[in-house]
């Protein structure tokens, strides 16, 4: 992916009817403050990346054009060419087909394309992905297995990479493509600023505070990322640690002393915590009542939920979702 003649790498997203804006945006940001560090530690002449935006809306899927350019008066030649996910829906075959041409021939004159989660289904178009075993999200997997009997899908696999291909799935993928990326272009020095820049978590005394739960992702055992994955999905309810030591395909001595050092939390702290901040975020939404909350959580009771929660927040439920509201009627009020 690394560029020649001097010029900067180019990274090209592609857009696409569907496409998730946030991943799009979020890796545009990402890109562009990798470049600011890298820039600013000295090592080189001129912005080190240029990131492009490729679209065919309004003009049909084989009319691909650079739609937006962080070097404005740059050549637009990427050397890898990212494909989102899709934010709902799943890519339609025809748009698919369209720009598989495109990717086919951009490849072909030596592009890298990497694919994010469902954005495999306009990759699997082209053909290359027949014969490999490739990474996705879980709720792509099987659909993309029985519209393409030649692929394999691990969806337990967060990366899998061929030469020129590089397939992802999993929980916020768009964040570890763009990393990898950023390692492989610019250095692992870029890739850990970049990463703390944009993943550092609150302080230990603010983050029971917080109505949501900033996860720690700055480290790179991708074997702990997974069973964060899974507490997430969970809520932090149901998880046991034989669960998480499997998930993470770790015996369970090991598992807890990695998930520890890459976390700052036990396993079972950890899953408090997301619990808790979910339960905070269901408080200041206001549309279920505290039993509600109790039984969607999976506590015993809501005198469970209550005692659970005064001790990780300081204040009982109640008491914290009144707070909220004080706080956001005295905003609209200096508003």
């Amino acid at each position: 992916m690394r560029a020649h003649d001097g010029r900067p790498a180019e990274i090209g997203i592609v857009i696409y009817p569907g496409v998730q804006q946030a991943a799009v945006h979020g890796l545009t940001d990402l890109f562009r403050i990798a470049g600011t560090f890298d820039a600013g530690a000295g090592q080189r002449k001129g912005p080190p990346l240029h990131v492009t935006h490729w679209s065919c809306e309004g003009r049909g899927a084989d009319a691909m054009q650079c739609v937006f350019s962080s070097h404005p008066h740059a050549a637009a030649r990427p050397a890898a060419l990212i494909l989102p996910p899709t934010l709902t829906n799943l890519p339609d075959a025809e748009t698919c087909r369209g720009i598989a041409r495109w990717l086919m021939a951009q490849h072909e004159r030596g592009v890298t394309l990497v694919s994010i989660c469902s954005g495999i289904f306009l990759v699997a178009r082209t053909g290359l992905l027949d014969g490999r075993i490739v990474s996705t999200h879980r709720i792509c997997a099987q659909t993309l297995m029985e519209q393409f009997p030649d692929i394999v899908a691990d969806a337990d696999q967060r990366i899998i990479e061929y030469p020129g291909i590089l397939t992802a799935g999993g929980f916020l993928a768009w964040i570890d493509v763009g990393l990898n990326m950023v390692a492989e272009l610019l250095g692992e020095a870029a890739r850990t600023r970049t990463a703390q820049f944009i993943l550092s978590d609150p302080p230990p005394e603010k983050a029971a505070h917080l109505p949501g739960f900033a996860p720690p992702l700055a480290h790179t055992d991708l074997a702990i990322r997974r069973a964060q994955e899974l507490v997430h999905l969970r809520d932090g309810r149901d998880v046991s640690l034989d669960l998480l030591a499997a998930m993470a395909r770790l015996e369970r001595r090991t598992f807890i002393r990695r998930f520890t050092r890459a976390t700052g939390r036990t396993p079972m702290e950890y899953c408090r915590a997301v619990r808790t901040a979910r339960a905070r975020e269901l408080l200041e939404a206001g549309h279920l009542s505290t039993k509600e909350i109790a039984a969607a959580l999976g506590y015993a009771d809501a005198g469970a939920f209550a005692r659970a929660f005064r001790r990780l927040n300081g204040m009982p439920p109640g008491a914290y979702r009144k707070q909220m509201d004080e706080q956001a009627r005295s905003g609209l009020r200096q508003s």
